[in-house]
């Protein structure tokens, strides 16, 4: 292939085949080619005026021409083929693409009748698609112009049988198409945008195809300016083209790593000459510390200034820089000659750097660059930078307009001051006429502001009038109505970004903002800005609404789909798509980043196995029955089995399976087995249908309806229609089994079923139903006479029932119904000496003297046995998630100084006459069953699920095969209370897709570079990509992202107590991909579901469940089943072996010819000889050696191998670490720092082919870090190591990967003694930052951090206040990260010497420390300190208490973390009974039966903790709010701290 042709080859092939027009036209040049044709200006004086002025337009910019119909295009096209040809450059092919066959051939005629050039058209018709890369490489050498349709380009770059860097022009015939899916947009999209070293581009258009809608997107995506010469009289007014919206600009080049270093290198030794100084004049005169200190000050500034210059601006005018800042010292007069000393230390300094840099610039270059003829040759060469000369593109828009005045805003003074100066050196920007006004806030030199130019300095009305202002401009200076307003350098602060907003719309002008080009930082910075920018506006408009319509805000803005900028035409998912780099285009429907903060509304999918429709069958059906058998650890708890009968036959595993339920002080082992075929008779299922209705009705929900509140009748629920209450899509059956049936059968207990028939017939019947029931379930009869139950007949042994009679003492566990409230109980015993005359004990304040009293004049029921004994009944319970042991975390806690124990909570049972009793001849073991059942068919659904999905993916790879409990795991989070989640499995997912993306894009595209590999791979494996492919497969339906909620959970036939209505508006139970159903809100709730399904999911779950998978996948089956995995999703990469083949033939073929000895001694180490010796040179290989090769390529495959490999290891060697440690695990062991030790330990690093002065310095110093070994024998280096270390082990497992044709474990067995030895768990250790972070947390101590860098060093400092002491630690580094973890170190350090670590807090209660509380649960009086001290302390304000619900807790919390003070803990007691308790909070009353109460305990550094007790509240939370409420006062009375009141804002 061309393109991958080394010079020496192209260089032979040159000399052999002669010069001229035979020669290999890769070292032609077009002046060349043409030979002795006439010269292009008299060409340029001969054409029409409209022709030339586009061609002017066209050599300086990428341009888009609106032509009419009288303008010859043919010669714009040979004008610029011509001329590009002239040019002295390594590129030289020309494209000229139009979108049809029959233009093509017409084209490719015309331009080889004007041109001298070898000129071929392609299309389809010609076999192009069958072609070669040789053939496209002899098609390459032999011609100049390749004319041809876009998809011919874009399929021959896909291939990579043609690059863009080997084209210096690209001609557009018809270019208003690209849009949507055209060919042309793909072109721009995939490659255009993508190239580092772009081709101009020129586009041809006709003016009345171009909708003025369209132009902006067009001028996006093909990244040129439209230019309408009709419109227009001249190129002097294409001010037109000027649109609102970003600018962008190519990344800084890398201008000179050297020269970056000399000035590094200046700066250090003047400083150290000023300390040197400093030293010497120590204490000699009065303030020379701070003298000393202005100049270093000095110093840093100028030096940042100049460094800005140059990488923003170009050497140019970091020349110029150093010029203002050594004219700035000029004049300066010292009196002592200390201070002339450090004033000559300062100006040498600022000389020095003057002539380093003018060393880089030639003397023409530095006084003269015209950007208008040559900006091509200046931006690449450094001189200038690409932002710079977009500045001035844009600028020259304006020539011709009448006094146009354009602001433009810049970071700091010295751009301003540089580009003026550039300006006027300048002779092709003579129009410019610049002044600059600085801002009140400055960032940089603050004595810049006494040469402040004021803004009423004269314009000039034949210029183009520029003022530079920086940062904000005072408050009150009028600003004029310039053109344009230019946002040069990005606001750091929302103020500054506001204040640009507010000017931009007070002078009516348009604003462009500079981005540079795929900056996710710029990106994401902006983002930041615009959002905080609407909070400033208006501190109550919400991140984004989820659902409403767009309404419009009192304050201009515009509330749409997405965030806004105020008084702008451009949202932030706009500007997010406009900065975005086109390597991961954003999905039509992803109007925000998948994020964790993004939250969507997905559905839930429905598990097939569930349905049925056999309850339309008149005749009878066929059931797949499975068998429940429940055992208890307890001996003695009897359980009844049941059986589930399902139309569908279940997968193996999820048939067959067994779980633990986790009861109160006991386990309860539950297993499903399947157990063939069961018929049932039509009378049957109706039968079967009204037990489960009765039951789980009775045990779950309600089997009265209606009330007297709603004005509907009260009625027995199986006397009304139920047949709402079935639904196709989730229909089947839960029955009790015979006890004597064997483990492999199950033959249905209709003995039981039918009891309950003739129970649900009795109550049907029943007279007592007629009762209408009020509001409390008080009952009153439906007429004036009184309820008469019973019979007369009384006999001694026999309790009468309400439907039958039992004797006395055969009523244990007997199951009954209260016939007035419809609550299933079983019988504890006959409570003697009670009866219906008993006292009632109920409510005391109620009235009621004796039961009989209670029942007669709340139901109307007169007892006709009121002397019979009353029933200790124990109600069945509602249903619980007995999924998760909460016994663990119910752990008896010991009271502070006290060693009570907590007492367990009473059993309360229920007290009733018999008569109002309706017995049912059913054992209690089904009730106990039944209360087990929603848990075990939670579980079950769940692994149907799995299956299902399963079944979707349909890996039918041999010998392979994944359980249902796998896939479970690895669609449930986080946030499901499981003993399993996809943390682990997305973890290794992750560095599977990580791994298998790498090497497929190593194999595949052998001349793309590291950089080129890195995007394409990011592109692919990011998290919004596989957001994409994810939801495209509906995963999102199948993620169990929320707690299983018993108490919503009902079984067919079973009316729901907790309904929870849809409010989305979406009928359907799937939720349609659309930006209204996403928001950043944080108080949405995650995983709560509503009756239809939906339920909110945050984004990056997605993305985290498709890794997940693909890790389940590879646990089961290696790589072949994750492959399979990724291809479903549609992550479509693949091993091809031929592949692999031919890279180790490309290497092997190379010329290479090794030293004695230098790589056996490589080798030798790593235990591993290479068949492909120029591998192992290659991975060697520094790119500073100035090489056809560096190990760049190879690093980028072996980062993602050991990754993956170190990442298995963890994985399969600590099956119990949980994703929070084995993710600190990987870091610890996947990083450069880490990979820059083992090559020390391992002495690779003499190995590393290096030529760089600074990286061998660095490794020297790196070296000398390393301390003595410890008793590990390992020793650890003081600084950060060198990544060319690191990459160098990397680069080394990549060539072995290639080396072994992929075989991973081969290269596990060399590099895992290398690496040894690798962290344990019990050895790991979190960076310093953290682990303070974490301990104060589960503390619940705060701490202050402060940070500041002056260039030099960063500064850290944290305090952390102790109850008795407030502890500091101080750190100095390079980077505020590396100060913040040497500060967070220091204070470990003192918090171990008091016994307070991490590991010692584990397992702490912090209520155990030995403090003198303070108690007052009474109100009273309390001791206050004396009056002398109060005076001495200031005392701090809290507030405004915010009462809502959580209000209270959070206004403590922020207290507490603005003053340093420990978080308070909490103590709660519940009481419940029988009976509502009522509660008052304001004008509101609440009725609950449970009543909380809440101790509050605050540890107040240097004072007595303070501990107080809320009221009385319905839930604990609220319970916390009152004890929070009572505490505040409480400390306001004792003269701690002042409660701001609401009045004091004046509301």
């Amino acid at each position: 292939m061309h393109s991958s042709l080394e010079p020496e080859i192209m260089e032979e092939d040159s000399q052999q085949q002669g010069g001229g027009g035979g020669s290999n036209s890769l070292k032609r040049k077009f002046s060349e080619i043409d030979g002795d044709q006439q010269s292009l200006a008299p060409m340029m004086i001969d054409s029409n005026g409209y022709e030339l002025k586009v061609y002017e337009v066209a050599m300086n910019k990428n341009v888009i021409a609106v032509l009419g119909s009288g303008t010859n295009k043919s010669e714009i096209t040979k004008m610029l083929i011509k001329a590009m040809g002239s040019s002295d450059t390594s590129k030289r092919l020309i494209i000229f693409l139009a979108p049809t066959v029959n233009l093509v051939k017409q084209q490719c005629c015309e331009i080889r009748t004007y041109v001298s050039l070898k000129v071929e058209e392609y299309f389809g018709a010609k076999g192009v698609d069958k072609w070669t890369s040789q053939r496209w490489e002899e098609e390459v050498s032999k011609h100049d112009v390749l004319v041809m349709t876009p998809q011919i380009l874009l399929d021959a770059l896909r291939s990579a049988f043609l690059k863009l860097e080997m084209v210096c022009l690209i001609i557009i015939d018809e270019c208003h198409r690209t849009t949507g899916n055209h060919p042309y947009a793909k072109l721009m999209k995939e490659f255009y945008h993508e190239s580092t070293n772009k081709p101009k581009l020129f586009g041809l258009t006709a003016s009345a195809v171009v909708r003025k809608d369209q132009v902006s997107e067009l001028e996006r995506l093909m990244e040129s300016k439209i230019f309408n010469p009709e419109e227009r009289n001249g190129v002097e007014k294409f001010a037109t083209a000027v649109k609102e919206g970003p600018i962008f600009y190519d990344p800084p080049s890398i201008c000179s790593l050297e020269l970056k270093e000399k000035l590094k290198t200046s700066h250090h030794k003047f400083d150290a000459s000023l300390r040197s100084l400093q030293e010497l004049e120590k204490g000699s005169f009065l303030n020379m510390e701070n003298k000393f200190e202005t100049y270093q000050k000095r110093l840093s500034i100028d030096y940042r200034e100049i460094l800005h210059c140059l990488d923003n601006l170009g050497l140019i005018c970091a020349h110029l820089a150093a010029e203002v800042c050594l004219e700035k010292i000029s004049d300066t007069k010292e009196d002592s000659q200390a201070y002339k000393e450090c004033s000559m230390v300062y100006k040498e300094f600022l000389e020095e750097i003057l002539s380093t840099i003018g060393v880089y610039l030639q003397q023409e270059d530095k006084n003269l660059v015209d950007l208008q003829q040559n900006h091509l040759s200046a931006v690449n060469s450094g001189h200038v930078s690409s932002k710079l000369k977009e500045l001035f593109h844009l600028l020259d828009l304006f020539r011709g307009e009448k006094s146009p005045y354009v602001l433009i805003f810049v970071e700091r003074i010295i751009t301003a001051e540089v580009i003026e100066r550039f300006v006027k050196k300048e002779a092709s920007l003579a129009y410019f006429n610049v002044l600059y006004l600085i801002g009140k806030n400055s960032s940089t030199d603050t004595s810049a502001q006494k040469s402040q130019i004021k803004i009423s300095d004269p314009f000039h009305v034949d210029k183009v009038n520029l003022i530079f202002i920086t940062d904000v401009v005072e408050e009150g200076t009028q600003v004029p109505n310039c053109s344009c307003m230019v946002c040069f350098d990005l606001p750091k602060s929302e103020c500054s970004y506001s204040h640009f907003q507010k000017h931009a719309k007070q002078s009516n002008s348009k604003s462009i903002m500079f981005l540079e080009r795929g900056n996710p930082k710029q990106r994401d910075h902006l983002d930041d800005l615009m959002r905080r920018e609407v909070l400033i506006q208006d501190p109550e408009v919400p991140n984004l609404k989820s659902c409403p319509p767009p309404v419009t805000s009192g304050h201009g803005m515009q509330e749409t789909k997405a965030m806004v900028i105020p008084d702008s035409n451009i949202t932030v998912s706009e500007e997010a798509a406009a900065v975005q780099t086109v390597i991961d285009p954003p999905n039509r429907n992803e109007q925000l980043t998948c994020s964790k903060k993004r939250k969507e509304l997905h559905g839930t999918t429905c598990a097939n196995a569930l349905s049925g429709t056999w309850e339309k069958n008149t005749d009878g059906a066929s059931f797949q029955a499975y068998k429940f058998d429940f055992s208890c650890n307890i001996s003695g708890e009897a359980y009844t089995s049941f059986t589930l009968l399902l139309e569908s036959t279940l997968a193996e595993d999820a048939g067959k399976v067994e779980m633990d339920l986790y009861l109160v002080r006991k386990l309860v082992k539950a297993s499903v087995s399947p157990c063939g075929q069961i018929r049932l008779t039509q009378e049957e299922m109706v039968k079967a249908k009204c037990f489960q209705q009765f039951f789980f009705n009775g045990m779950f929900g309600n089997l009265f309806v209606g009330s007297k509140s709603s004005g509907t009748k009260r009625e027995f629920l199986l006397q009304t229609d139920t047949s709402s209450l079935w639904h196709p899509s989730f229909m089947f059956l839960l029955l009790p089994v015979e006890t004597k049936d064997l483990a492999s059968t199950a033959t249905i207990d209709w003995s039981a079923i039918n009891s309950c028939a003739s129970i649900v017939e009795f109550l049907k019947k029943n007279y007592l139903l007629e009762l209408r029931v009020s509001d409390g379930n008080q009952c009153n009869t439906s007429s004036s006479q009184e309820v008469v139950l019973g019979d007369k007949t009384e006999e001694r042994n026999l309790i009468h029932f309400a439907n039958a009679s039992s004797d006395k003492n055969g009523l244990e566990e007997l199951v009954v119904i209260a016939i007035h409230t419809g609550r299933i109980y079983s019988i504890v015993e006959a409570v003697s000496d009670s009866s219906a005359m008993s006292p009632f004990e109920g409510d005391v304040s109620s009235g009621y003297a004796t039961y009989a009293e209670y029942f007669n004049k709340k139901y109307g029921i007169v007892l006709m046995h009121p002397n019979q004994p009353l029933m200790k009944l124990k109600q069945s319970h509602h249903a619980h998630n007995l999924l998760v042991d909460f016994n663990e975390e119910m752990v008896v806690k010991t009271e502070p100084k006290a060693g009570n124990v907590r007492k367990k909570k009473p059993n309360i049972y229920a007290h009733l006459p018999p008569e109002l009793l309706v017995r049912i001849d059913v054992p209690r073991a089904v009730l106990k069953s039944i209360y087990l059942l929603p848990s075990v068919m939670h579980r079950l659904e769940s692994l149907m699920l799995a299956s299902q999905l399963r079944e979707e993916i349909d890996c039918s790879i041999d010998n392979f095969s994944i359980s249902s409990t796998s896939i479970l795991e690895a669609l449930t989070t986080l946030t499901c209370p499981e003993p399993f989640s996809m943390e682990r499995l997305e973890l290794l997912g992750d560095s599977v897709l990580k791994y298998v993306v790498s090497c497929y894009l190593f194999l595949k595209y052998p001349d793309k570079d590291e950089g080129q590999l890195s995007r394409q791979r990011q592109s692919i494996i990011s998290n919004s990509n596989l957001h994409r492919v994810a939801t495209n497969r509906k995963l999102q339906g199948y993620i169990r992202n929320g707690a299983f909620e018993p108490r919503r959970w009902t079984a067919p036939g079973q009316s729901s107590l907790f309904p929870v209505p849809c409010k989305c508006g979406v009928e359907t139970r799937e939720v349609p991909l659309d930006p209204k159903f996403f928001t950043e809100n944080m108080t949405i709730k995650i995983g709560k579901s509503c009756d239809r399904g939906h339920r909110w999911t945050v984004s990056k779950s997605v993305s985290d469940c498709a890794e997940a998978l693909i890790g389940a996948y590879y646990v089961s089956g290696g790589l072949p089943a994750a492959l399979h995995m990724m291809k479903w999703l549609g992550v479509d990469v693949d091993f091809d072996p031929n592949l692999v083949v031919e890279a180790i033939n490309r290497v092997s073929l190379r010329c290479y010819i090794p030293k004695d000895e230098e790589l056996t001694e490589l080798e030798t180490k790593i235990q591993h000889e290479f068949s492909a010796k120029f591998l192992l040179k290659e991975a060697i290989t520094h790119s500073s050696v100035h090489e056809s090769y560096s190990y760049e390529r190879l690093e980028f495959l072996g980062d993602s191998v050991l990754d993956f490999l170190i990442t298995r290891h963890l994985f399969n060697t600590y099956e119990q670490t949980g994703p929070g440690e084995m993710t600190d695990l990987r870091s610890a062991c996947v990083n450069n720092e880490n990979f820059a030790q083992v090559a020390v330990k391992n002495n690779l690093h003499t190995h590393l082919q290096r030529c760089a002065t600074v990286l061998e310095t660095q490794i020297n110093e790196y070296l000398m870090s390393f301390t003595k070994p410890d008793e590990t024998g390992r020793s650890i280096p003081s600084i950060q190591g060198p990544k060319a270390l690191g990459d160098l082990v990397e680069s080394i497992a990549g060539a072995l990967l290639i080396d072994t044709r992929l075989d991973l474990d081969q290269v596990w067995r060399v590099f895992e003694p290398l690496l040894s030895p690798l962290v344990t768990p019990d050895k790991l250790q979190l960076p310093p930052y953290r682990e303070l972070h974490e301990l104060c947390d589960s503390l619940g101590y705060f701490f202050r951090v402060k940070c500041s860098n002056d260039g030099v060093k960063a500064q850290a400092t944290i305090q952390l206040q102790l109850d008795d002491v407030l502890l500091t630690g101080d750190g100095s580094e390079q980077t505020n990260k590396l100060a913040l973890g040497k500060a967070a170190s220091h204070l470990l350090t003192q918090l171990e010497k008091r016994n307070i670590s991490r590991k010692s807090s584990i397992g702490d209660n912090q209520s155990s420390m030995d403090v003198n509380l303070a108690c007052n649960h009474s109100g009273g009086e309390t001791s206050v300190p004396d009056s002398s001290e109060i005076q001495s302390i200031v005392i701090p304000v809290i507030g405004p208490i915010n009462m809502k619900k959580g209000g209270p807790r959070g206004t403590l919390h922020e207290f507490c973390k603005k003053h340093l003070w420990p978080m308070p803990t909490f103590e709660t007691s519940v009481e419940k009974s029988r009976n509502p308790f009522e509660f008052t909070d304001g004008d509101e009353k609440r009725t609950s039966f449970s009543s909380f109460i809440s101790t509050i305990t605050l540890r107040i550094p240097n004072r007595e903790a303070v501990m107080y007790a809320g009221e009385a509240r319905p839930d604990k939370k609220s319970s916390f709010d009152s004890a929070v409420v009572e505490l505040l006062y409480e400390l306001e009375r004792r003269k701690i701290l002042t409660i701001q009141k609401y009045t004091d804002f004046g509301c």
